[in-house]
């Protein structure tokens, strides 16, 4: 039987405090993670609760409230965690942004804003976080994409944009860090059950719910914490020989 463990090992993830992120922070502590810093925008209510469930679990937190898509912001977080415990083991970045729009509506302030929150804070995190693993000669970036990152999807094309470019970014680094034993991979998901998604479909008309809910063979909404659990493997040792790969968790959504 196969033991899933991060004992010992230091995180950096980028907004943790709901949804997926939380899932994923919960997951990762729960597999024995010494340490971790949460890179979000606020602490509020949800992630004072977060943070306080993963130092329950045994975790060691830092908090660094900060926009992920400063350059400031990250230098900072990294420099907390170097002091803290000396080491960066695995990297998530999973802050990101999306809105409900389309080509004619879309401005081109609320373009900025989501690339600079999904894919600038990405490109940030693994610059300065890379440059600690290179020196170590191991760690495990796990980059938050989606399935309208490969389809294109319906949310907006800024949305979509932004999650392509993240897959293009994972597999350009994972060739480049490769030779420093530093694996880079992204998860896809499809439809989860996430407030964001909530929020978003109850824009929806019933019968356009109902045909975004027809698109996925298996029938339902994924749970955050089945995304966790991807991203878990990814991180783990479980996954010591896959890098620059797009790990989809859709329950068969293809489009």
């Amino acid at each position: 039987m196969f033991e899933v463990s991060l004992k010992d090992q230091i995180c950096i993830i980028t907004g943790a405090s709901q949804g997926i992120g939380r899932a994923i922070a919960l997951t990762l502590s729960k597999a024995g993670l010494k340490g971790m810093t949460i890179i979000d925008i606020k602490k509020d209510e949800n992630g004072i609760a977060t943070e306080k469930e993963l130092i329950a679990l045994g975790t060691e937190v830092q908090f660094v409230v900060g926009d992920a898509s400063s350059e400031e912001t990250i230098k900072e977080a990294v420099k907390v965690t170097m002091d803290t415990w000396g080491k960066i083991d695995i990297l998530v970045n999973n802050a990101g942004v999306s809105f409900m729009t389309n080509l004619d509506t879309t401005t081109p302030e609320q373009w900025d804003l989501v690339l600079d929150v999904n894919l600038r804070s990405v490109f940030l995190t693994m610059k300065y976080c890379s440059e600690v693993m290179k020196k170590q000669g191991h760690g495990s970036i796990v980059n938050m994409s989606s399935i309208s990152g490969i389809t294109g999807g319906s949310t907006g094309p800024e949305y979509g944009a932004s999650k392509a470019g993240i897959i293009a970014l994972t597999k350009y680094s994972a060739k480049l860090l490769g030779p420093y034993q530093i694996r880079v991979n992204a998860v896809a998901p499809g439809t989860i059950a996430t407030d964001m998604i909530k929020r978003n479909y109850s824009k929806l008309t019933p019968e356009q719910l109902e045909k975004k809910l027809a698109t996925i063979p298996m029938q339902r909404m994924g749970d955050p914490e089945e995304v966790g659990k991807a991203v878990l493997f990814l991180a783990s040792d479980m996954g010591s020989y896959v890098s620059g790969d797009v790990l989809t968790v859709t329950g068969a959504r293809m489009s």
